[in-house]
């Protein structure tokens, strides 16, 4: 399984110290690059505290275990997005890869279990920390006197530690731009961040992604310059604090940004959204959600997929929304079980896609017959199981629609549909 997970990681993640003083006499180790410094912590027999690191300004996959094979499943997997940021950070990801990977009859040799002596580490020159203890499930070493001041990157540096546990508020992590993915399944790591200063960061998808100990105040942070928020709290099953403070108003990506997000419920309608483009599965499964957002500016949103999918308390008021550009409405409430409020107003002639989008909404019931949906091409069990639902849509125009199978089963309408449909 450990391996299984290191492959998905991969793919799909993919100053001068205070101890210089009291260390500088005790260093038996002295690498001047990261090849040299990856050969002593590849040595099991090398106590950490015996280097002196202060040369090294790249950590990047210090301690990953990987081989050259893997190495090639992140080429492969540029090919299935057309992100460009997701392509840059993959190509990077895959050069990381290629320094670090062994021959795979050599990864036994390379993995490290004792980490003591790393908290003497003088890091006050390293820049990238990305992934530097990705997969270092044993790990747990104070890190708190770390100079980390110089460092710009630390994309997945945590990720899948589930060990770790330490205190990190002390950190300055100012000139830190990418923390995407920095916490991601540290499943342990419960420890306060809110004195961090990320105001240069810019990107934190899925920064506690499964995360599922996490629930610390974060609300004094400045986002200002975040641009990327996707699946940032997907799966914090614990996290529960205010962040309607937050200047969001350069964020154009929420997908998923609060999926599975269990325990959340905090009001958001003050944020800034005018410039998020996708939206698609933002509250999935976000079970105890139910908050205003009726004051948001979605009018550049394309992509509502399942954004409440399975938000089963979620029954708040959105008919000011602006949807003009939206284009995929499927399952936007799907299973969204307690929410029944007025959407007639909304103006859905972009939308392409509402396949399932009330499926399984049982108590939703709301006049739709004013929605222009001549661009639909989908809309294939779209209340499907909504037991409530009993509204005339005959206005409906659907000359472009191509599926409309099992579009009332389960629902009033079943037996009664519009004049319009006729089901293969």
């Amino acid at each position: 399984m450990q391996k299984v997970l290191k492959t998905i990681s991969i793919v799909s993640l993919l100053g001068i110290s205070t101890f210089t003083h009291i260390y500088a006499n005790t260093f038996k180790y002295h690498p001047k690059n990261k090849q040299e410094l990856l050969k002593l912590i590849r040595d099991n027999n090398v106590y950490l505290g015996d280097i002196d690191t202060s040369k090294i300004t790249d950590m990047s996959g210090l301690f990953w275990v990987v081989s050259k094979h893997e190495c090639q499943l992140i080429t492969e997997s540029k090919k299935e997005t057309s992100d460009e940021q997701e392509i840059a950070r993959l190509e990077r990801a895959y050069q990381i890869c290629l320094e670090v990977s062994v021959e795979k009859n050599e990864l036994e040799k390379i993995k490290r279990e004792d980490f003591s002596g790393i908290e003497k580490w003088n890091v006050g020159n390293v820049k990238d920390m990305s992934y530097i203890f990705e997969f270092a499930q044993s790990f747990n070493q104070p890190l708190d006197s770390w100079n980390v001041s110089k460092v710009i990157n630390m994309t997945g540096m945590f990720a899948f530690a589930k060990s770790f546990n330490q205190p990190l508020n002390s950190w300055n992590v100012s000139k830190v731009k990418d923390m995407s993915f920095m916490f991601a399944y540290t499943t342990s790591f419960n420890q306060p961040l809110d004195s961090w200063n990320v105001s240069k960061v810019t990107d934190m998808r899925f920064m506690f992604h499964g995360a599922e100990s996490f629930n610390q105040f974060l609300d004094s942070w400045n986002v200002s310059n975040v641009v990327n928020m996707r699946a940032m709290f997907a799966s914090a099953q614990s996290f529960n604090h205010p962040l309607d403070s937050w200047n969001v108003s350069r964020v154009t990506d929420m997908t998923g940004m609060f999926a599975r997000a269990i325990s959340f419920n905090h009001p958001l309608d003050s944020w800034n959204v005018s410039n998020v483009k996708n939206m698609g599965d933002m509250f999935a499964n976000a079970t105890s959600f139910n908050q205003p957002l009726n004051n948001w500016n979605v009018s550049n949103v394309t992509n509502m997929n399942s954004m409440f999918k399975n938000a089963q308390s979620f029954n708040q008021n959105l008919d000011s929304w602006n949807v003009s550009n939206v284009e995929d409405m499927s399952l936007m409430f799907h299973e969204a079980t307690s929410f029944n409020q007025p959407l007639d107003s909304w103006n859905v002639s972009n939308v392409t896609n509402m396949a399932g989008m009330f499926a399984g909404a049982r108590f939703f019931n709301q006049p739709l017959n004013k929605w222009n949906v001549s661009n639909v091409t989908s809309m294939r069990r779209m209340f499907y199981g909504a037991s409530s639902f009993n509204q005339p849509l005959d206005s409906w125009n659907v000359n472009n629609t191509t599926d409309i199978s099992e579009m009332f089963d389960l629902s009033p309408m079943q037996y009664n549909p519009p004049k319009w449909y006729k089901e293969d």
